[in-house]
Formats: structure tokens, C-alpha cells, sequence
């Protein structure tokens, strides 16, 4: 009589352990991009619903310290944010606020050469190099939000 074997195997086990893991990696990679997505968007949807009386000025001057009561440092978000932030206001109730943004994870570490630095002749110093610009993610996120108030 031949006995089963019965429970997990090592192979088994390794197999479950690097699917963990990689899911584990990704995860740690884009869970602060996403936080910080969801905080900007935060944000925004409480300056709609608290500032809207206040002038653009006004507004742009306090976002840095809404974001801080959001626990988000505004200077870890890239330039395009700021660069691109549009802000709105009649002052009588209408408000209207928006930005887009890029970020990059890099599961494996930014390489030494960015791809933007790409020049003719450079070349991927290893295959390491070559590996870290191959795993990577980009995101493209667009906060907004806009009072209940028509525009005049």
C-alpha cells in the first residue's frame, strides 16, 4: 500500500512564498504613491467643501498646511503638481480645484541613468541596469473637485 504525501511540500512552499512575495513588493511599492493620491484628493474635496468662499490666493496659500493635516508632507509631491494646480474661485461660493501628476515606482530601485537622460552612447552599465528600467509602474493621477455652485 502506497502512502500520499499530504500538507505542503517545499516546492509548494516556495512557489506560495514567491507569489507572496512579489504581491508583497508591488504592494510596498504602490501603496505610498496611491496614500498620497488619496490624501491630495482629500484635500481638495475639504477645500470645496469648507473654502469655497475664499479667494485663489487665499486657497493656494493654505493647501500646504491642509495637506499637512492630512499627514501628507506637500513637498514629497513631484513639481507637476504644483505646476499644474488650477484653482478657481468667485469667492461667493464657487470653487473649483485641480492638478495632474506623474510618479514612477521602481520596484527594484531607480537606475543610475534616468531614462530622460538617455543620450546617444550611453549605455545600461549592467544587466541589473537593464532589469531595474524594465520593472517599473507609472501612474498618471488628476485630483479634483468642484462646489455644487455654478460658475458666474
Amino acid at each position: 500500500m502506497k502512502q500520499h504525501e499530504k500538507g505542503f511540500s517545499i516546492i509548494k512552499m516556495m512557489i506560495w512564498g514567491m507569489l507572496l512575495g512579489g504581491a508583497g513588493l508591488y504592494a510596498a511599492a504602490v501603496w505610498p504613491i496611491y496614500s498620497a493620491y488619496w490624501k491630495v484628493q482629500d484635500t481638495f474635496d475639504g477645500a470645496v467643501k469648507n473654502l469655497s468662499t475664499l479667494s485663489e490666493q487665499s486657497i493656494r496659500e493654505r493647501l500646504p498646511k491642509l495637506m499637512w493635516t492630512q499627514y501628507l508632507n506637500p513637498k514629497s509631491l513631484p513639481k507637476a503638481f504644483y505646476e499644474h494646480l488650477e484653482v478657481t474661485s468667485d469667492g461667493e461660493g464657487y470653487l473649483k480645484i485641480s492638478s495632474s501628476y506623474h510618479v514612477t515606482a521602481w520596484f527594484l530601485g531607480k537606475p543610475d541613468v534616468d531614462d530622460s537622460e538617455g543620450v546617444e552612447g550611453t549605455t545600461i552599465k549592467s544587466k541589473w541596469e537593464h532589469l531595474r528600467r524594465q520593472w517599473k509602474e507609472d501612474f498618471e493621477f488628476k485630483p479634483y473637485a468642484e462646489s455644487a455652485h455654478e460658475a458666474p
